[in-house]
């Protein structure tokens, strides 16, 4: 068969979906990442599910183009959906940017995740590639604290876009994943008109006794809260990293899925 009927063959889609209440879609991310143009299916399902929707990403690859693992990003980012990440044998570059967009994860004993800069090929002035560079680092840097933080340290993240690349096993991911999970709960709302985290402190004059009792009772609330951090601590470590009953779901239609084909 020539080459050119080869390619107006219909090409295997990459979106298996199935309903069980609301609708789980897996994204399979098997193959190098290409121009964003190549993705707009998998991009415009992520940015059109509801709530009560489940998007799995089952990623195994070697990565590619970085625009294309922005835009997954940005529309993981406000994805209304759960969205869970498979995180394969090979989860490389572009690949860890979109695995890590996601909000749980899900590993086995091969998986593994690199991570390293972009590469370019540029021609021109070198005054046009040293600009180049300069925008693109920073450029970089934005994306990576956002995709990276928490999973790697400042210094790691400076490492990388200094060209130092970083390989981690299934036992190190698990570790970092914690660390990653943690440090987004940290994370407050930016959004100055949030009605949750807009609220401003009122200040009013109160006596020495109403200033006794409010540092009593923040103290208490204090004490109550560590406590009831350490129980959750205790409860979480007493699970053994297991996948919540919505990502076994999940992962079970992958699988059912996956022997279907």
């Amino acid at each position: 068969m020539k080459h050119e009927e080869l390619m107006l063959l219909p090409q295997k889609s990459r979106i298996s979906s199935s309903h069980n209440g609301g609708m789980t879609h897996v994204i399979r991310i098997w193959e190098g990442i290409g121009e964003p143009s190549e993705w707009t299916e998998e991009i415009d399902l992520i940015n059109s599910v509801g709530s009560e929707d489940c998007i799995v990403l089952d990623v195994c690859t070697p990565g590619g183009y970085l625009d294309t693992a922005m835009l997954f990003h940005r529309a993981l980012k406000n994805c209304e959906a759960h969205t869970i990440a498979i995180i394969g044998p090979e989860t490389a570059s572009a690949g860890s940017v979109i695995a890590l967009s996601a909000r749980e994860w899900i590993l086995d004993d091969t998986s593994s995740l690199m991570i390293h800069t972009s590469s370019y090929s540029l021609g021109g002035k070198d005054t046009d590639i040293l600009e180049h560079a300069n925008f693109s680092r920073n450029q970089l840097k934005r994306l990576y604290e956002n995709v990276y933080s928490g999973y790697l340290s400042t210094e790691e993240i400076s490492d990388v876009i200094k060209g130092t690349p970083f390989y981690f096993s299934a036992e190190q991911i698990a570790e970092r994943l914690d660390s990653l999970t943690e440090y987004r709960n940290t994370q407050t709302c930016e959004n100055p008109d949030c009605e949750e985290c807009g609220e401003q402190e009122q200040f009013e004059e109160t006596s020495l006794e109403d200033i006794i009792a409010a540092a009593v009772e923040k103290g208490i609330a204090a004490y109550d809260k560590q406590r009831l951090q350490r129980e959750a601590k205790a409860a979480k470590m007493a699970q053994q990293k297991q996948p919540s009953s919505r990502t076994k779901k999940a992962f079970e239609e992958v699988q059912q899925i996956n022997e279907d084909k």
